[in-house]
């Protein structure tokens, strides 16, 4: 009798055993959804400022406006660059773990008050699939200010791509295809996406990066595709294609709660992701017979350094040059020096002082800004 209930008492362990894998491998997926963002006040004054205001008010995108526009002394109050991101998670689903992003900031529109899309992806394990950061990209050697716009040798992209991950030799490499974004005076065939490796190790002192980029710049200008928009444009009925290498190589070294960060990026047609696309990413040689690739060479260097607990100050150093067919295309350097102080991780108030010039071919002197932005920034 003792041994028929021990074996009614081990089988129904092991019922209830099976039942309970039985339930957790047809567990229904659980999903959660944050919603979170920032909001950020800019008060921006310009002391020397060559070139026309914009109300998106970024150094390099000022320095691109009209020069004919001269403005100085200007004051400018801002909150276009509030944020607000909803993120979705679901895990347990039979294809893995699934997230999704959608995310939007105030920058479009004549008077910036639409909502301009910033993120929209998905990602399934090591695939990620829709509008998000180029992968030519390193976030985490971009160093901390209160101009978005960024230092000079800044690489800045969202778009449209797929990309997979997975670890390698104890980094991480990336591979994406991506929407083709040069820049050229005329009609642009793109034929092929852009193709973009990345490669980061995280180390003991921070990390290092780098980048490849391969483009295919086309040019289909033949009478038979022209269009009254680009009829006679640089290229006349050009019709050609050239293959754009890029590379970048970036990082991150500590030195206790201090930061130095690096960035230099080369190569052919670049012109569609330096600097907001200041220059263009080929012209039309000069018997125009062929499309030329610009050249460029850019270079950043930051400094961190923590003062206290809840101040802290970043130098920022930037340069870049560009040239066709042997012809400077414009030429930027830019500083960039402030102080914040941040009572507690989610808020943060700062000062920053940009100086900021850009060499014009043709124009006697540079374009120049000299600029004071005071913020203050909340994180939710």
């Amino acid at each position: 009798m003792f041994t028929n209930k021990k074996n009614m008492l081990s089988a129904a362990v092991v019922m209830a055993s099976l039942v309970g894998t039985y339930g957790i491998a047809n567990a229904a997926p659980v999903t959660t959804t944050t919603v979170g963002g920032y909001v950020k006040f800019d008060s921006i004054y310009n002391q020397e400022n060559d070139t026309s205001g914009q109300l998106r008010e970024q150094a390099l995108l000022t320095l691109n406006g009209n020069e004919s526009a001269d403005e100085e002394g200007d004051l400018y109050f801002s909150s276009y660059e509030s944020r607000i991101k909803f993120t979705s998670q679901t895990t347990g689903t039979p294809v893995g773990d699934l997230k999704a992003v959608i995310e939007g900031d105030f920058y479009s529109g004549a008077t910036q008050n639409i909502v301009n899309l910033r993120h929209a992806y998905f990602t399934q394990d090591n695939l990620t699939i829709g509008q998000t950061w180029s992968t030519f990209m390193d976030l985490s050697a971009l160093p901390e200010k209160g101009d978005f716009g960024g230092a000079a040798a800044r690489v800045f992209s969202r778009k449209s791509l797929v990309k997979y991950s997975t670890d390698v030799a104890g980094g991480k490499l990336d591979l994406a295809v991506e929407a083709p974004i040069y820049k050229v005076e005329g009609q642009q065939d793109a034929v092929t996406p852009d193709f973009i490796a990345k490669y980061t190790l995280k180390t003991g002192f921070g990390h290092v990066s780098t980048g490849v980029l391969i483009q295919n710049i086309a040019i289909d200008n033949t009478s038979t595709d022209v269009d009254t928009v680009t009829a006679g444009d640089q290229f006349g009925t050009l019709d050609d294609a050239k293959i754009a290498v890029a590379a970048r190589v970036s990082g991150r070294v500590n030195f206790g709660k201090d930061n130095l960060k690096f960035a230099v990026i080369a190569g052919q047609g670049l012109g569609g992701y330096l600097n907001f696309g200041d220059t263009a990413t080929g012209a039309a040689s000069n018997d125009g017979t062929k499309v030329e690739l610009s050249d460029s060479l850019a270079t950043r260097v930051s400094f961190q350094h923590h003062w206290n607990t809840t101040l802290r100050s970043n130098l920022v150093y930037g340069t870049t040059t560009a040239d066709i067919n042997g012809l400077d295309s414009g030429d930027y350097t830019s500083t960039h020096l402030n102080l914040i102080y941040s009572p507690y991780k989610a808020v943060k108030f700062g000062g920053e002082i940009i100086r900021a010039s850009k060499e014009v071919t043709g124009n006697a002197e540079d374009k120049k800004l000299s600029r004071l932005q005071v913020f203050a920034k909340y994180a939710f």
